[in-house]
C-alpha cells in the first residue's frame, strides 16, 4: 500500500494532469480509517434540520466520522453533545423528539438539557463518585440557513465560512429553501466507496449514456450544464429541457414544469449532497459515509413546498429513485474494477470531469 502523505506532490500534479488516485485509495481499510479521522472529524456533518429545534427540548440525533452526536434545543439555545453515556458508553438518545431529560437506555443514567449528569442509580454507594465530573462531552454546532451541522474539531471555522457563498446560489434557482417542509428521511446502503459514489455524483458525463429519463428532463450537453468548484464546495447547474416542459419526452419523466426552472446539485465538503429539481418546489439531501473501504451507508432527505401535489411529489421521488438505482449499477462496477487493482491509475477528462479532481485534491490534503 502506498502510504498516505509520502507523495503528496505527485499526486496533485497527477490530478493536475488528470490522473486518479490509486485504486487502494479506494478499497484499503487503512486508508479509510485516516478519512474517519482527517476528514469526517475535522469538517462540519449535517445532522439535520434546524425545523426540528424549534423548542426546548427537541432533539436530533447524527454521527460525526462515527462519533455519535445529539444536538439538543435548551434554554440557552442550540447545544451539541456526544451522545455517549459516561457509564458504558451507550448511545443515550435515538432519533429525534423532544425529551424533558435526557437518559439512558442501558442503566438509567440520567442528564438534563445542558448536559450534566443528574441521577446514576446505586452511585450513592460508590466511594468518591461525584455526578459533576461525569457530563456528556460537548461538540461543536453551528446552522447554515435551514441546516444544523456539528464537528469534532474545536477549530473548525464557521459552516458559513465554508459554505456560505451556496445560499445565494440555491436562491438564484428561485427556490426559497426556509419554507420547505421535511416530506421524509430514509437511510439506504451501497456496495461502493464513499469516493467512488461522490465522484459519479460530480460530473454529468455519464449522464447522457446511463440516465435516459434524467438525460430527457435536463439538458446535459457539456456548453449548457454548468460545473463550478468552489473552495469547500462544488456546484452543477442545468435547465430544464424546452422538450419536457412541453411533454414531448421521447421516454417517461415526472412534470418539470414549475417555478423552480433550474437544477441545482451542490456537494457540500466532504460528504453532504444538496439537489434542486425543476418543477414545484423540491429539494432533496443525501448524507454519504464510509462503512467500510467497499460500502457506503448514509440517509435521504426530501423537501417540498407548501401545497405540493401528493402525486407529483411522489412522480419526482420515483424519478430520483430511478437515477439512484442507475447511479448504483455504475459505482458498484466502479467498486469491482477498483478491488481488482489493475489497471491502477484510471484516467479524468480534465474539462468534464474536474469537480471529480477538485474533491480528489481536497482527500489528498486531508490526508496527507
Amino acid at each position: 500500500m502506498q502510504q498516505v502523505g509520502e507523495k503528496e506532490i505527485d499526486l496533485i500534479a497527477g490530478l493536475d494532469r488528470g490522473q486518479s488516485l490509486p485504486s487502494s485509495w479506494y478499497t484499503d481499510a487503512a486508508i479509510t480509517a485516516q478519512e474517519i479521522e482527517k476528514v469526517f472529524r475535522k469538517a462540519w456533518q449535517y445532522i439535520g434540520p434546524a425545523q426540528q429545534l424549534k423548542n426546548i427540548g427537541d432533539y436530533i440525533t447524527g454521527y460525526v466520522g462515527e462519533i455519535p452526536v445529539v444536538v439538543m434545543r435548551n434554554q440557552d439555545g442550540l447545544a451539541g453533545f456526544i451522545n455517549v453515556c459516561r457509564h458504558r458508553r451507550h448511545e443515550v438518545m435515538k432519533g429525534c423528539g423532544n425529551a424533558k431529560i435526557m437518559q439512558c437506555g442501558y442503566h438509567a443514567w440520567t442528564y438534563d438539557l445542558k448536559g450534566c449528569l443528574k441521577a446514576a442509580p446505586r452511585a450513592d454507594r460508590e466511594p468518591d463518585f461525584s455526578t459533576s465530573d461525569y457530563p456528556l462531552m460537548p461538540i461543536k454546532v453551528d446552522t447554515l440557513g435551514p441546516w444544523v451541522f456539528a464537528s469534532a474539531d474545536e477549530n473548525c471555522m464557521s459552516a458559513a465560512s465554508y459554505y456560505g457563498d451556496l445560499l445565494g446560489i440555491i436562491a438564484d434557482s428561485g427556490l426559497d429553501f426556509n419554507a420547505l417542509e421535511l416530506w421524509s428521511r430514509e437511510e439506504w446502503a451501497s456496495d461502493a466507496n464513499w469516493k467512488t459514489m461522490l465522484e459519479n455524483y460530480l460530473e454529468c458525463y455519464h449522464c447522457a449514456v446511463a440516465h435516459p429519463g434524467f438525460a430527457a428532463a435536463i439538458d446535459v450537453d457539456q456548453d449548457s450544464y454548468k460545473l463550478t468548484s468552489h473552495q469547500w464546495f462544488s456546484s452543477q447547474v442545468g435547465h430544464v429541457r424546452q422538450s419536457a416542459l412541453e411533454g414531448k419526452s421521447k421516454v417517461k419523466i415526472y412534470d418539470a414544469g414549475g417555478e423552480v426552472r433550474q437544477a441545482q446539485y451542490h456537494l457540500l465538503w466532504p460528504n453532504m449532497t444538496i439537489n434542486i429539481n425543476p418543477g414545484f418546489p423540491n429539494l432533496s439531501i443525501d448524507v454519504w459515509m464510509p462503512n467500510g473501504p467497499n460500502q457506503t451507508k448514509g440517509f435521504s432527505e426530501q423537501y417540498f413546498g407548501p401545497g405540493v401535489d401528493k402525486k407529483w411529489a411522489e412522480e419526482l421521488i420515483a424519478f430520483n429513485r430511478e437515477v439512484g438505482e442507475e447511479d448504483d449499477v455504475l459505482t458498484s462496477s466502479v467498486q469491482r474494477g477498483l478491488i481488482g487493482g489493475v489497471p491502477d491509475f484510471g484516467r479524468f477528462l480534465t474539462n468534464s470531469e474536474h469537480l471529480c479532481l477538485h474533491f480528489q485534491k481536497l482527500i489528498v490534503k486531508a490526508l496527507c
